[in-house]
C-alpha cells in the first residue's frame, strides 16, 4: 500500500531531481522511494560484531566449549605475569 508524503526541499534541488528523473524515465517519487529503501536495507544489513562472531566456526585447535575470555586472560598472565 502506498501512502502520501509531503517534503520540503530547496527549489534548486527539486529542479535537479526532476531533470534527473526525466532523464531516467522515472518519477521523483520513485527515486525517493528507492533511496529510502536502500537506506532501510543498509540499516538491516548492519549487524553487531558479536552476532557475526557467534555465527563463525571456531578456529582449528580451539575447543568450542572453552571459555575463551578466561583462556585469553590466563595466556596473558602466563606471558606477562600478573
Amino acid at each position: 500500500m502506498k501512502t502520501r508524503l509531503n517534503i520540503t526541499i530547496e527549489e534548486a534541488v527539486l529542479a535537479y531531481i526532476k531533470s534527473y528523473a526525466a532523464a531516467r524515465q522515472m518519477s521523483v517519487s520513485q527515486i525517493i522511494e528507492d533511496h529510502l529503501k536502500s537506506i532501510a536495507r543498509s540499516a538491516e544489513q548492519k549487524r553487531n560484531i558479536l552476532e557475526v562472531i557467534d555465527e563463525m566456526d571456531a578456529p582449528i585447535g580451539i575447543n568450542a566449549g572453552q571459555d575463551l575470555v578466561k583462556a585469553y586472560h590466563e595466556a596473558r598472565s602466563e606471558k606477562y605475569g600478573s
